[in-house]
């Protein structure tokens, strides 16, 4: 256990004597800390951890079994049965495709990932299998739980508020960390970044002797990744058609995100914001916030103004110059670039011999989503990932309209989250064991309903 876990747990016990509605508030807040743990695993790169949000999490789906068995009601609205369905059917897939490491039984030598390590293991089944598959079973869990408890607009809008909470202290704490390594005060890593795995330690990474921002996650990438998908959620204070918190703390927050991401050095920061604002006009089009005419002029102005900016601030600050040489254009001849196109090219190899159910969860390696998918559950697995995501991100936009209510509102922020942070995936693998994308996915699943004919509910056993 870890000093914070000592504090954690007995908090997360208390809420499941006490309270459904706080443990669920713990949760919510925590799935962006990646890098805080409850309790370590092993060292060095054997090493694991319980994550916070992970601790918060069970608490949270033990209380609602609880609260199920105690009325004997087991069911789930049938407004969102579908999408559940896509994601049941690909954890189906999953569990099977773990038949195929029994079935090659060592026949296969899987090669490792790391540059300059040419060694080679032979593919059976392990404990590693299991645990991979685990993580994912407790994460559909999550999601289709997260999906059945906010279809109110009461329930959604206060999850919105705790995560934007979460993501305003995660913004701080990673403007903190900058501070301290430009004033050189040590950073207290022992607080939040306590996880005992080895491949949690980039926020010791520095540029020009200044610490990169990770803030509570594992790497800039991840911290990137989840400020990205929470931007939607204080653009209705801009257009002024509501908020979250306050008109004014909205924007704040934007504000902060946008520099915190500026300061973070990861490309992907930097790609997925260009990635944002290219699929926010669409949306905005599409929501009648503003005419298509104003939207193509907007775009236009906003891409030659960026393009001026950068090319002043590249060739006339220094610090703005070493950044960009380090987040985009040293990367292509680094190693930990090399290292991502190793991984995606021996992960496609896996795929290319065994294309129908990959080589088994968890059993491949490759820093992208697609390649990911396709090397451990093969094309029928991969089917039915993107399945569910289509699903989900078609019946959000069949149901977009104007932004005059709180659902629509919700559904075009979660929309924008869901869609920004699966292509970020392409770039930093499938965060499978990261609790925001759950989170962000179950709540793009509880705005798609409207696209779907309503009906009572559907018994489903064991979903809670």
């Amino acid at each position: 256990m870890t000093p914070l876990g000592y504090i954690m747990l007995p908090v997360g016990v208390a809420g499941l004597c006490l309270s459904r509605k706080w443990l669920y508030r713990f949760f919510v807040f925590f799935t962006l800390f990646s890098a805080s743990s409850a309790a370590n695993f092993g060292e060095g790169d054997n090493g694991s951890a319980l994550q916070i949000w992970m601790l918060f999490g069970f608490f949270w789906l033990l209380r609602l079994l609880l609260d199920h068995l105690s009325t004997l009601s087991f069911s789930i609205d049938k407004r969102i049965v579908r999408p559940c369905l896509w994601l049941i059917a690909f954890l189906f897939v999953a569990s099977l495709s773990l038949v195929m490491p029994v079935y090659i039984n060592g026949a296969l030598a899987i090669t490792s990932p790391t540059l300059g390590n040419n060694s080679e293991t032979p593919l059976f089944l392990t404990s590693h299998n299991v645990t991979q598959l685990l993580y994912l079973v407790f994460g559909i869990l999550i999601a289709l739980s997260v999906a059945h408890s906010n279809l109110r607009d009461d329930t959604r809008h206060e999850t919105e508020r705790v995560i934007l909470i979460s993501a305003l202290f995660v913004s701080l704490w990673g403007l903190f960390q900058f501070f301290c390594g430009l004033t050189g005060i040590p950073y207290p890593d022992y607080i939040f970044n306590n996880s005992g795995s080895a491949s949690f330690k980039v926020f010791l990474e520095t540029l020009n002797g200044i610490g990169r921002i990770s803030s509570v996650s594992t790497e800039p990438s991840m911290f990137a990744q989840g400020l990205i998908a929470l931007l939607p959620l204080t653009f209705p204070a801009w257009l002024k058609r509501g908020s979250v918190l306050s008109v004014p703390i909205d924007r704040l927050c934007s504000l902060l995100f946008l520099l915190s991401l500026i300061l973070s050095t990861s490309s992907t920061a930097y790609l997925g914001l260009v990635i944002l604002a290219i699929l926010l006009l669409p949306l905005l089009v599409r929501t009648r916030a503003i005419s298509m005419a104003r939207a193509l002029k907007t775009a236009t102005l906003a891409t030659v103004a960026a393009a001026v900016v950068i090319a002043l601030s590249i060739s006339s600050i220094p610090v703005v110059s070493d950044v960009v040489n380090f987040a985009l254009l040293d990367k292509s001849n680094a190693g930990s670039a090399l290292e991502r196109a190793m991984s995606i090219g021996l992960a496609f190899g896996y795929f290319q011999q065994f294309p129908i159910l990959g080589i088994g969860w968890g059993s491949a390696t490759s820093h992208d989503l697609t390649v990911k998918l396709l090397s451990n559950v093969g094309i029928v697995g991969t089917f039915a990932f993107f399945g569910a995501m289509l699903w989900v991100l078609r019946a959000n936009w069949r149901a977009l309209g104007p932004l005059v209510s709180p659902i629509s509102l919700s559904r075009t922020a979660w929309l924008l989250a869901l869609t920004v942070f699966l292509f970020t995936s392409a770039l930093v693998a499938f965060p499978l064991a990261f609790g925001n994308f759950w989170l962000v996915l179950g709540m793009a699943i509880s705005t798609s309903w409207k696209s779907v004919p309503p009906q009572n509910a559907y018994a489903s056993p064991g979903v809670p």
